[in-house]
């Protein structure tokens, strides 16, 4: 786990947009909803509910 993913994860209220940039995936964009099991949850626009695992996410963009 990228310990300075995870604290400036840990740093935002719930609900904060955020951008996620995790290598070749697609950026993902939503409202922050917490950590779950070593995962970032989003909830995107559209109601859509992404999971993306910590070691993975290379950039946290909070605009």
């Amino acid at each position: 786990m990228s310990c300075s993913v995870f604290a400036t994860l840990s740093r935002i209220g719930l609900g904060t947009v955020i951008t996620i940039h995790a290598g070749t995936t697609p950026n993902h964009t939503g409202k922050f909803l917490g950590i779950e099991h070593g995962n970032v949850v989003l909830a995107s626009n559209n109601g859509t509910v992404f999971f993306v695992a910590i070691d993975r996410i290379a950039v946290v963009h909070i605009p």
